[in-house]
């Protein structure tokens, strides 16, 4: 009798699994060539073939992403968000995806709480990307919270010494919470790893703030060297100094 039944179950198994591969190799049809139309730039063919890939396999999290990722160029934000929260539910090590969606709420639907979220997210997956840690030392600046902007200003800046929009970040935080020693402390450190000239302006700069005009024209006479165009910047303001 077991016999009999084992040929049956198997038999059954292999059509149910048949029966389930059907639809999904249909799905990544209709992806791959959603990509294609994307790539086309033909967006609204794309979307659809994206829209088919998602009915025939509910749980396709790149499908998802993939339409966020078009809702996005078409300005229709609050469908992306629920593209991205299905996608990154189904699959949330979604690295692009993660920072897409904080993109929406840091440049279209603002919120910064939620971007700095979103950026967090993406930093456990990629712990070494200095572009997301500028991203959230620019939300916390926003949120007027220097220590922490400062923190990650920093930490940017010990991936890449040379990566200019951290150190705006990080002289815009010094300047208005007023920590001048622990910027030209921070700027030093900087300087010693690579002559950086943004590193040398905004050391420049603190001390025009300091009334310290002799240590301000040596951060000017090094800068001089590198950028002379942004050393005459700083010179203007040393001059300008009683």
């Amino acid at each position: 009798m077991i016999k009999r039944i084992l040929p049956f179950i198997t038999g059954s198994l292999l059509l149910f699994l048949s029966a389930t591969a059907q639809p999904n190799k249909k799905a990544s049809g209709f992806f791959q060539k959603g990509i294609e139309f994307k790539n086309q730039n033909k967006l609204p063919e794309a979307m659809t073939a994206f829209k088919n890939a998602i009915a025939l396999k509910k749980n396709y999290d790149s499908a998802y992403a993939e339409l966020g990722y078009l809702f996005v160029k078409f300005g229709m934000y609050d469908s992306a968000i629920i593209n991205f929260k299905k996608a990154l539910t189904l699959n949330p090590n979604l690295l692009e995806t993660h920072l897409a969606f904080a993109d929406i709420y840091r440049n279209y639907k603002p919120n910064l709480d939620s971007a700095i979220m979103c950026f967090m997210n993406a930093c456990k997956i990629d712990s070494l990307n200095k572009v997301t840690l500028y991203q959230i030392a620019w939300c916390y600046n926003s949120k007027q919270v220097y220590e922490k902007a400062i923190y990650y200003a920093v930490k940017a800046l010990d991936l890449d010494n040379t990566y200019r929009p951290a150190y705006s970040e990080l002289a815009h935080a010094y300047h208005l919470s007023k920590k001048y020693a622990e910027g030209l402390e921070q700027f030093k450190k900087n300087i010693a790893i690579s002559p950086v000239d943004l590193a040398y302006l905004y050391s420049g700069l603190i001390y025009t703030e300091l009334n310290q005009k002799e240590d301000a024209l040596k951060m000017y006479e090094s800068l001089e060297k590198l950028n002379p165009k942004m050393a005459a910047s700083l010179k203007k303001k040393i001059d300008a100094m009683k």
